[in-house]
């Protein structure tokens, strides 16, 4: 996932579309928490604090700072009602936002064991907004039925549950619930990319005969203030979380406070 879009002059990556696309979602004054690996919601979240949240809290598992003993007392926060967002993914989402962690093909006899939970099953229940993200963007990832089911979000606003999946963030788009139901709609595209391409790549059906191909909204694309901020100011705190990734993705920037497009 590493091919440059063009805007204009301005060329990033499908990383740091996605990092900007879920910052922007983040709001002032939240308690935003990110869980292990997962480089692109600490890089989200640090982007939002510099940007527009700048009196958020982010707690990042592996930071510096971490506040915490361990992950038990995070956990404890969090069915406290402390944590405002948190960030998931799945090998598998399904068409309602169900995730599976846990195997590909048949439990007793899997033809991919994954590494489980993690704890996704308690931020389901008690994290009042939910993120879902993926990296990559296909049908065997967005299947009509899961091959396990490791947790379920909440749509219903009878269910006794405080969390609200706001949406899954892929390359290509965002899929968010609708109200009634909860089954996932193509809420707006990528540039570049048109709706029937995003539900050519997805497993279940996202409404496009219902909502109209050409009602769908295309996202704006990261802006120059967002990117220079990431490429120059978050780089150099995700690096100490992260330092493969952020080697990987951002290379080697001259210190200058101007955008300057990173190497490729």
């Amino acid at each position: 996932m590493s091919a440059i879009v063009r805007k204009d002059d301005i060329g990033y990556s499908a990383e740091e579309a996605l990092i900007c696309y879920l910052s922007r979602e983040l709001r002032d004054q939240e308690v935003i928490g990110v869980g292990n690996n997962s480089p692109i919601p600490a890089a989200a979240a640090l982007l939002a604090k510099s940007l527009h949240a700048k009196d958020a809290t982010v707690y990042i598992l592996g930071q510096r700072d971490w506040p915490f003993e361990g992950t038990k007392e995070f956990f404890d926060l969090m069915q406290r009602g402390g944590i405002d967002v948190f960030f998931l993914s799945g090998a598998q989402i399904d068409s309602h936002g169900r995730i599976n962690l846990h195997v590909i093909g048949d439990y007793l006899s899997p033809k991919v064991r994954l590494p489980g939970g993690a704890g996704s099953g308690v931020v389901y229940f008690t994290c009042r907004r939910i993120l879902l993200f993926k990296t990559d963007h296909g049908v065997k990832g967005f299947p009509e039925a899961l091959d396990f089911v490791t947790s379920i979000p909440s749509s219903d606003p009878t269910d006794f549950k405080v969390s609200k999946l706001v949406g899954v963030y892929t390359p290509l788009g965002v899929l968010k619930p609708k109200a009634t139901g909860g089954r996932l709609r193509l809420a707006a595209t990528v540039s570049g990319v048109n709706p029937e391409e995003v539900q050519g790549r997805t497993g279940f059906d996202l409404g496009l005969t219902d909502e109209g191909a050409g009602a769908i909204p295309v996202l704006p694309p990261p802006t120059e203030q967002e990117l220079s901020t990431l490429r120059y100011d978050i780089s150099q705190s995700l690096r100490e979380i992260y330092p493969v990734f952020t080697k990987q993705h951002f290379g080697v920037h001259v210190t200058s406070s101007s955008f300057i497009e990173r190497r490729t």
